[in-house]
């Protein structure tokens, strides 16, 4: 497939032809008008005759990448198999065919927070990116010490090469079994453990509803705090002193108190005082428009934050939370090269706004991710600037390649700044930015 990378202003987008759609073909309108749920949001355009698709990949990851250095567990098998099964289900409401979907590895996306898979709908490409493709690359990247991901893994891409093979009958099936097998297993822990709490549990309460009422205290309480927090009044204050600079609000205030003083006492008349009135607000609102076009000026030059969605990292993290002595070292670290093995070393130069630095890299022929997810990013910077995955580095023969993956504030290599999933090479003495963090690369 032939793809191309683009970014504007603040997005990345992957190009595609649409080989044998047409611009009023209805599944191409009804893919591109309405934001259906799985599906990559894109729009068209055509040029010198051909029609492309623009979809739009900013910060996300491709399953290419993302199992690049990692095998695929059981847990990963099947979130992307309820993922697939969950947009053919939104798919269906739209009388769009699963046929046209692209199952390559490389353009099968997962969005920033790895909650949902994101497909591109391809009109006119019916099979010729089968699911075949993803049983192939899951087969390639399968745990073979896990026994679940095992059965799991063969069990689909042996369901996919069968003759009559219907997606969605597959998926369902599939799913619907280890549901059940999940299911059997947690009742036979919770029976155990139910057992065992009843020595203990003199009031009768189960550990099961002991429990359910914990997790859900845990979330009611969760709920009423995001609740409250949302109604505070601080929220309304806040938004107002976005719109008036508060300096300007109260200023204007006490000059209004000092004319209805003056008026009291007669100072001026009622003519006076109301012309005095006006010109006083048009001053005011005077400087507070000149204040907020300096503001927007500054917000064109600042890096865009990611945004991260804070009420699911909070349960992620109570989630998964990992005891503190089986807990592994999650920070920032310095690679060290092995004996004997070349590479090159980017020291920082310079870090971001808010005083965050990077420690020195060593970047070998093995690839280094730079980002911010803990556990996927071999080198973490916790800016706000970085994108939870915002490069790959390797080096070969003393060459280094940089390569932007779908960056929000983009990677920079002598400050020229590279296209989404551009690969670029540089040597010592070069600079490498990944956003506003610099670095530049040295032999030791």
């Amino acid at each position: 497939m032939n793809a191309e990378y683009k970014r504007d202003l603040q997005n990345n987008y992957l190009i595609l032809e649409a080989p044998g759609a047409e611009g009023d073909d209805y599944r191409l309108k009804m893919a591109e008008q309405n934001q259906i749920s799985g599906l990559l949001p894109f729009h068209s355009a055509r040029k010198n005759g051909i029609l492309y698709l623009h979809y739009e990949i900013t910060s996300r990851q491709t399953l290419e990448s993302i199992f690049e250095k990692k095998k695929m567990s059981y847990e990963d098998i099947f979130f992307l198999l309820a993922g697939i099964r969950d947009v053919l289900e939104s798919m269906q409401r739209y009388l769009l065919d699963p046929a046209q979907l692209v199952f390559d590895s490389e353009y099968f996306y997962v969005d920033p927070d790895r909650r949902k898979v994101q497909l591109c709908y391809l009109p006119g490409s019916e099979g010729s990116y089968p699911i075949t493709l993803l049983a192939e690359f899951i087969l390639k990247k399968l745990d073979h010490t896990e026994q679940q991901a095992v059965m799991l893994g063969y069990g689909f891409y042996q369901r996919a090469m069968e003759e009559n093979f219907s997606l969605q009958r597959t998926l369902k099936e599939i799913l619907e079994r280890e549901e059940r097998q999940e299911g059997q297993e947690r009742a036979e822990r919770l029976e155990s453990s139910v057992e065992a709490q009843e020595l203990y549990d003199f009031g009768g309460r189960s550990a099961e509803a002991t429990a359910m009422g914990t997790s859900t205290e845990i979330w009611e309480s969760y709920e009423v705090t995001h609740r409250e927090r949302k109604k505070h009044p601080r929220g309304k204050v806040d938004k107002l002193f976005q719109i008036i600079h508060p300096a300007i609000l109260l200023s204007t205030l006490f000059l209004l108190a000092l004319l209805e003083v003056a008026y009291y006492f007669r100072v001026f008349t009622t003519t006076e005082a109301g012309g005095l009135f006006f010109l006083l607000v048009s001053v005011e609102a005077l400087i507070n428009k000149f204040w907020k076009a300096s503001r927007e000026r500054k917000k064109e030059n600042r890096w865009v934050e990611e945004d991260d969605d804070e009420r699911y990292r909070m349960l992620q993290e109570e989630m998964y939370e990992v005891p503190e002595e089986t807990s592994v070292i999650e920070e920032t670290r310095c690679l060290v090269p092995e004996q004997g093995q070349t590479g090159i070393w980017l020291v920082c130069t310079h870090g971001s706004a808010g005083g965050i630095s990077g420690q020195d890299i060593y970047v070998g022929s093995s690839p280094v991710y730079v980002g911010k997810i803990k556990g996927e990013s071999d080198v973490i910077l916790d800016s706000p600037t970085v994108s939870r995955r915002h490069a790959r580095l390797e080096c070969h023969d003393g060459v280094g390649y940089v390569k932007d993956l779908n960056s929000r504030n983009g990677t920079f290599c002598n400050g020229r700044r590279l296209r989404p999933q551009e690969q670029c090479q540089f040597a010592q003495g070069d600079e490498i930015s990944f956003a506003e963090i610099g670095y530049r690369a040295v032999l030791r």
